[in-house]
């Protein structure tokens, strides 16, 4: 398929523009295959209120929200569907929560290609909306169980030919594969000098172990010595990963004990299984990782201190990984830590709104201004 070699470790000299610099180390030989929207080359952001906060020596944001449509998805999808396409794909479908949905139905689009989306009953609307936007077949199924609705769409790929697009390494490795470039993107923007921890969050585990085989191609190139300690977070209500940690159990028996009844509002990591937990395991296993499961209420409190103190507006989905520091504050005090941020705010504008309180209304009078609550102490705070 591919091999690392010393061409691939030159890669890593140059500045990547896209995921597609790292040609040579994915799974699409064909370059008129490719399919992109100038998906990777993401920037890593200096937190450093945050960092004081918990008491870090360093933290560091990789943003995925800068993809084209807010989410690492792309990586994985711009991938999965170039080699569909090399392998004469017209039709193309994905089971999502919502991230995957979109990617698909936008990569697709540019593509001249079919989408069909299995949307499950964690989708937000906002999500549901956007993958209607880009022309996508959208079908929302009636079941909390993300397996049951992967199994009703692998069923429709077999009996209607479209290429399985989702990001499931355990059904399709290929679509997990752009994922790896996280990792490359990583040693690059910190010269290779890579962080103690990598903290993400985990729903069927394709990002935390695609990550992982990212820095495990690097240490083969010679390019590292070791991985940083990566971290998965999952949601209380969710959290298979956190599961067969605790209870250590193999890959082939967290199959067998789905998560019973997902609740949790970070609808994109509410897998029941871990789809991807061949690498997801061993990814925490092998560099000496954790795993951390973080309630409803966490989530919402460290979505506002990320947007308010850093400006970044993340998604639930990634909220988890910055509510989860808290718990891991006597492991990883004065360390450096990089925390992976899935996906872009944007997309959950209409729940937020939900939620927010609209602001006063006042007439354009100065006085009006002095006499609000707020007024905001110092004269040039404004």
């Amino acid at each position: 398929m591919y091999a690392l070699a010393e061409p691939s470790a030159r890669l890593m000299c140059r500045t990547p523009a896209s995921l597609w610099h790292y040609a040579p180390l994915l799974p699409v030989s064909q370059r008129r295959c490719r399919i992109t929207l100038g998906e990777g080359a993401t920037p890593l952001v200096a937190a450093p209120r945050l960092a004081k906060i918990f008491c870090l020596g360093e933290l560091q944001i990789k943003n995925e929200g800068a993809n084209p449509t807010g989410s690492f998805k792309d990586r994985q999808v711009s991938v999965g569907i170039s080699h569909a396409r090399e392998l004469g794909a017209r039709t193309v479908a994905a089971v999502s929560s919502g991230n995957v949905a979109t990617a698909t139905a936008a990569y697709a689009a540019h593509a001249g290609m079919r989408a069909v989306v299995f949307m499950h009953a964690h989708a937000g609307a906002g999500k549901i909306t956007q993958a209607i936007m880009y022309g996508a077949t959208v079908i929302r199924v009636d079941s909390d169980a993300p397996s049951a609705v992967f199994r009703l769409c692998m069923d429709a790929c077999a009996i209607y030919g479209w290429a399985h697009l989702s990001t499931a390494g355990m059904y399709e490795p290929y679509n997990v594969e752009g994922a790896k470039t996280i990792a490359y993107e990583l040693f690059q923007q910190y010269k290779g000098d890579l962080p103690d921890w990598v903290v993400m969050p985990v729903g069927g585990g394709g990002l935390l172990g695609g990550v992982w085989r990212g820095f495990t191609d690097l240490q083969r190139l010679g390019l590292i010595d070791r991985s940083p300690r990566l971290v998965g977070v999952q949601a209380a209500g969710c959290a298979p990963l956190v599961k067969a940690l605790k209870e250590a159990k193999d890959y082939l028996d967290t199959l067998k004990d789905p998560w019973p009844n997902p609740k949790t509002i970070a609808g994109g990591i509410a897998d029941d299984i871990l789809f991807d937990g061949h690498t997801a395991l061993p990814a925490i296993r092998c560099t000496g990782g954790a795993a951390f499961a973080v309630p409803d209420e966490a989530t919402c409190a460290a979505q506002k201190m990320l947007a308010e103190e850093e400006g970044l507006l993340c998604e639930l989905t990634s909220a988890v990984v910055f509510a989860a520091l808290e718990k891991m504050v006597d492991r990883i005090a004065g360390e450096r830590v990089c925390c992976i941020m899935t996906g872009s705010g944007f997309k959950e504008l209409a729940q937020m709104m939900e939620n927010a309180p609209m602001p006063p209304v006042i007439p354009p009078d100065i006085n009006a201004l002095a006499n609000m609550p707020a007024t905001m102490g110092e004269r040039n705070s404004l």
